[in-house]
């Protein structure tokens, strides 16, 4: 958590993919618990930073400490790196600024941040998509439909200047859409009856009848 605090350029987004392979490459936290969690602080305000909090709970969960414990030490270890470094630039920030040189490394450092936003963007579209048969996430182009969805939230906030939560709560419609119309067109249950006199439902679910002698 403290290193990727240290990822301050560029926002929340762009520690995202690192405190991934941080608390879910160990197992940590699963795959789905993490893109729901970043789910629900997405749709929420604050800063994203918030996640680590979220993160640090639920990396305690199976172990003999509280999950209070860990939210608190995802806290210090995602804010901290910040203050430190704000604290620790502010007495001497106001004398660097008026060198050229130091305003050239800074208008860098922002278009390499607004590269490091769209790599995060990337990867949490390739993970994005979670499925019964797939709870580590696949890419959100598999479903046509998702990208329709990311389309019309990108232009609603851009183009239209809709704000956040509106487009968050619009776009949750259009899942349940999704949901409606796709999943419940999908091929039923498959019911067969065993020689022992079991009925199987499509291989997933069973209820046992007796046998007829």
């Amino acid at each position: 958590m403290f290193l990727a605090g240290t990822v301050i350029f560029g926002g929340g987004p762009v520690v995202i993919p690192l405190l991934r392979s941080y608390v879910v490459d160990p197992g940590w936290v699963s795959s789905r618990n993490f893109l729901i969690g970043l789910a629900i602080i997405q749709a929420f305000p604050g800063p994203n930073f918030n996640f680590g909090v979220y993160l640090g709970a639920l990396s305690l969960q199976k172990s003999e400490f509280p999950t209070v414990f860990g939210a608190f030490l995802g806290f210090i270890g995602i804010f901290a790196p910040g203050i430190i470094l704000a604290v620790a630039f502010q007495s001497f920030w106001r004398v660097l600024r008026r060198r050229k040189w130091v305003v050239d490394l800074l208008r860098g450092v922002n278009a390499t941040a607004i590269g490091l936003v769209f790599t995060a963007v990337y990867r949490l579209w390739e993970i994005g998509y979670l499925t019964a048969e797939s709870t580590t996430g696949q890419s959100l182009g598999i479903e046509p439909w998702w990208l329709v969805v990311a389309t019309i939230a990108y232009a609603a906030t851009a183009w239209f200047k809709v704000p956040a939560a509106p487009a968050i709560v619009f776009g949750a419609v259009l899942g349940l859409c999704w949901y409606g119309v796709v999943k419940k067109n999908q091929p039923g249950w498959t019911i067969t009856y065993g020689d022992q006199g079991q009925w199987s439902l499509a291989g997933n679910a069973t209820f046992s009848r007796p046998a007829i002698v």
